[in-house]
């Protein structure tokens, strides 16, 4: 028994060493998707603030609440506000096709005697607080029939979530604005009425303070934040491991046509020993990916401005988790390489559902993108079950307990894969 496990470990070696193509595979391409794959995502996962959003303003107003509105925009860090096109008249028509040309994110059109009717409907407000018979305000009737009004035009491509967020950043600036009126008019009425002068002040704007914070475990003193980085070098790093199917299917297939496989089921004894053989193998070759591609992600990606991959503090917690996946991997390569009759059943077969797990699993697209029906359905994959293990470790610092609930899950994979390869193996013997 020994034996056998022994032999078939050295050859396993000598032919992974062998085929150069493989190790290219394994080791070269999964490098390259991980740093192609980062710096193409790099920019999905930055949030609104991190990112200038252009936009441009054509204010008809000319008054208070045009004028701070342009100056909310441009005061608040993300905007690039524009307010003139070049050797060209800016009106309602170029500001629509500008934006409609991806030349600016959004538009603002903020349309005449907006202040005027802003101010005269706060004055009728505050006259409707008050007896009838009390005549505070000369208020413009013709004012009240319309609203106070901006036209927000957004670029076709940009996403709903910055649609809110822009449309959130104007609402809250407009109620300050709002509110400043408000005050400035209050406080007329009290030197007015009282002969009291209040002084003007800023301090109603932003009195509460929101501090943005990612949870993190009691005792965490590193704040790690998810990014490309985070996402895409677990995605890809298991995604790689899994690819171990096509050279391991490809071994047993060859072994099976050169009569390798033959001659060992006339040996006396268990076919388990050749299996785990193949298995302990391809075990240390996924641990083997795994320490590069977290290599790669700690030191390489940020000599392309890219964040440095935080690995947590639990390693053990990595480890396992990573002897886990590369245990699934390679029971899966097993599984493939025994029920498939010829090589290209093999290859096609084995890297199209890799391709499919990935897919299904968070891999390529993360999971906070896709719908509630599909993020159900990713739960099939065990590389979901990876995946959210290793950001459970890196994103909230997970410890050994936390992700042992996805370690029994990929084991268990690996088990029923070997016990489907061992079972077919023996169906075929005793045929």
């Amino acid at each position: 028994m020994w034996l056998k496990f022994k032999a078939t470990s050295i050859k396993e070696i000598l032919l992974l060493i062998r085929d150069k193509a493989a190790l290219a595979m394994l080791f070269i391409m999964p490098m390259a998707l991980i740093l192609i794959m980062t710096l193409l995502q790099d920019g999905t996962f930055k949030r609104l603030e991190e990112k200038m959003l252009s936009v441009l303003v054509l204010n008809y107003d000319l008054d208070s609440f045009g004028n701070e509105i342009v100056e909310g925009l441009k005061n608040a860090g993300n905007f690039t506000v524009t307010e003139e096109i070049e050797n060209e008249n800016l009106d309602e028509e170029l500001l629509r096709k500008k934006v409609a040309d991806g030349d600016f994110q959004f538009g603002l059109v903020i349309h005449k005697d907006a202040t005027g009717i802003l101010k005269n409907k706060i004055k009728l407000k505050i006259q409707e607080q008050f007896p009838d018979e009390e005549d505070l305000f000369e208020i413009d009737k013709g004012f009240l029939a319309n609203s106070p009004t901006i036209d927000i035009y957004f670029d076709p491509v940009i996403e709903d979530s910055f649609k809110q967020a822009i449309s959130g950043s104007l609402r809250q600036l407009t109620s300050m604005i709002e509110a400043d009126m408000l005050f400035e008019i209050y406080a007329h009425l009290f030197d007015e009425l009282l002969d009291i002068k209040i002084k003007q002040t800023n301090g109603f704007n932003e009195m509460v303070v929101f501090n943005q914070k990612y949870a993190s475990k009691k005792g965490q003193e590193q704040e790690i934040l998810p990014n490309s980085v985070q996402h895409n070098v677990p995605a890809w790093t298991i995604f790689a491991m899994f690819f171990i199917v096509i050279p391991l299917g490809a071994n047993i297939i060859k072994e099976r046509q050169s009569g390798v496989s033959m001659r060992l089921k006339t040996m006396p004894g268990s076919n388990m020993p050749v299996i785990l053989g193949k298995a302990i193998v391809y075990l240390f070759v996924g641990i083997l990916q795994a320490f590069f591609m977290l290599l790669i992600g700690v030191f390489i990606l940020p000599l392309f401005d890219l964040p440095a991959l935080e690995l947590g503090t639990h390693f053990f917690a990595l480890f396992l988790i990573t002897i886990s996946v590369s245990l699934a991997a390679t029971g899966f390569g097993i599984a493939i390489g025994t029920i498939a009759k010829t090589h290209e059943q093999s290859s096609i077969f084995g890297s199209i559902s890799v391709v499919i797990l990935a897919a299904i699993g968070g891999v390529w697209v993360p999971l906070f993108m896709m719908s509630d029906t599909m993020v159900f359905i990713s739960k099939l994959s065990p590389l979901n079950w990876g995946l959210n293990a290793y950001a459970n470790i890196f994103l909230r610092n997970a410890e050994t307990r936390d992700i042992l609930s996805y370690v029994i899950a990929l084991f268990t994979f690996f088990l029923v894969c070997i016990s489907v390869s061992y079972f077919y193996n023996k169906l075929k013997r005793t045929v």
